[in-house]
């Protein structure tokens, strides 16, 4: 396994986190107060990513990112499905510097894709089993014997996302009903059914989910506002124009070397399953509220509903 040390990730964002013990309702937890939960934007883990112990016959391989002390997490952590741009179902090097930062904040990230496998450059089809298997995956995890993992997820908190063809997936496996959350990156379904999958699929959706893209020079624009403007879920949509459709994966504003944009992209992923996830109201008012911290975060647009 590698471990990844506050250093190597510190000058990429300034963001902290810690996932917040979640108290059963009615156990001896519960009857002492308290304090609110702090958002998961101040306490930085050191992260590992490791191979994900073949357990099973699933549709791909995964790599697991995590905090490295789970002694360290109160209580169980929640759980990240992450599908990759076009699809690519065996390497998983585009998303490596997010999947990284959410770890950090208190998340376990399953990411599609081996931990040893090279970068490549493949272009495949949507198979949301991918994303369905992983759940798997970490609820299996979660029971075996042996595993690091054992009794450390809490797995009634699993949110899923995805970039680009990876988003379709992610929304296509958010009908599972062990899905809490579904995150859109530069995604959405196309009119037509393009890739298979058509946005008859939307009203599948049971969770709150959030639609985020790059403005008119991202590929997934018109989708991503259309699938927004479709769902009946509660919903959020944030948009910004200088990140066209590889901006908030790569750090790059107008085309141009900038991580203060990927940086503003972990702030939005970290907020997003923060707030669904772990129930954090300070995290909910950066979308939510008329102090949407968001929404004064120049370059950002944002809108949302049925909350």
């Amino acid at each position: 396994m590698a471990l990844l040390k506050p250093a190597l990730v510190a000058a990429a964002t300034a963001l902290v986190a810690v996932t917040a013990a979640v108290v059963v309702p009615g156990s001896p937890e519960a009857e002492v107060a308290a304090p609110p939960a702090p958002p998961a934007s101040t306490v930085f883990h050191p992260v590992v990513r490791e191979a994900a112990a073949k357990t099973g016959n699933y549709a791909a391989e995964y790599t697991v990112y995590r905090p490295a002390d789970l002694d360290r997490v109160p209580g169980r952590l929640p759980v990240v499905v992450f599908g990759n741009g076009a699809c690519r179902h065996t390497s998983n090097d585009e998303l490596l510097t997010l999947e990284t930062l959410l770890a950090a904040h208190g998340f376990v990230v399953v990411a599609v894709g081996g931990f040893d496998e090279p970068a490549l450059t493949e272009n495949g089809s949507p198979e949301p089993a991918v994303i369905t298997d992983a759940i798997t995956w970490a609820q299996r995890e979660n029971d075996r014997r042996g595993s690091e993992l054992r009794n450390r997820l809490d797995t009634h908190r699993i949110g899923v996302a995805g970039h680009s063809c990876g988003g379709i997936e992610a929304l296509v496996a958010g009908a599972d009903p062990r899905v809490k959350s579904v995150l859109s990156l530069d995604s959405g379904f196309f009119a037509d059914g393009t890739l298979g999958y058509g946005r008859e699929n939307l009203r599948n959706l049971h969770t709150p989910t959030m639609f985020v893209d790059g403005g008119p020079d991202d590929v997934a624009y018109p989708n991503s506002g259309a699938n927004y403007d479709l769902v009946t879920v509660p919903a959020v949509h944030a948009t910004n124009p200088a990140a066209g459709h590889t901006g908030f994966v790569y750090g790059q504003r107008n085309g141009d070397p900038d991580p203060s944009v990927r940086e503003e992209a972990v702030r939005v992923l970290v907020a997003w399953f923060d707030f669904t996830l772990n129930g954090n109201r300070t995290a909910r008012g950066y979308f939510l509220g008329a102090d949407c911290g968001l929404c004064a975060t120049p370059g950002w647009t944002v809108t949302s509903k049925n909350f």
